[in-house]
């Protein structure tokens, strides 16, 4: 089928979450789980075969600069302090180990001592 967005990162996952799901609905009697894991299936199905390539592109360049966001701050969490500015909600990236030390906002100039 020509024009189909196809199979792409955020499809497979979805598919899969929805595949254990299943599986996890057979395994404790579950309607709700099954009926998650049904709109789970139907949504990775509809996303498979969307003429809107632009959208399903859009959605899936998200899904993996999330992803993308969240294994960066997870191999840092053992160097860096992450710190959010309580007045921009900028987030401010501190070595470990320095013990208390003020951390000035880039953005907006607010001041905080924190402990790292």
């Amino acid at each position: 089928m020509q024009q189909r967005n196809g199979n792409d990162e955020m499809c497979r996952t979805v598919f899969i979450a929805s595949i254990v799901v299943y599986v996890l609905s057979i395994i404790f009697r579950s309607s709700l789980l099954y009926w998650l894991a049904f709109v789970g299936i139907i949504y990775s199905l509809f996303r498979m075969f969307s003429r809107n390539v632009a959208a399903r592109q859009k959605e899936n360049q998200q899904f993996l600069q999330f992803f993308s966001l969240q294994k960066k701050r997870f191999n840092m969490r053992k160097e860096y302090r992450i710190f959010t500015c309580k007045g921009c909600g900028q987030h401010i990236r501190v070595p470990r180990k320095k013990g208390k030390v003020e951390v000035t906002c880039p953005i907006c100039g607010r001041k905080a001592i924190h402990r790292t």
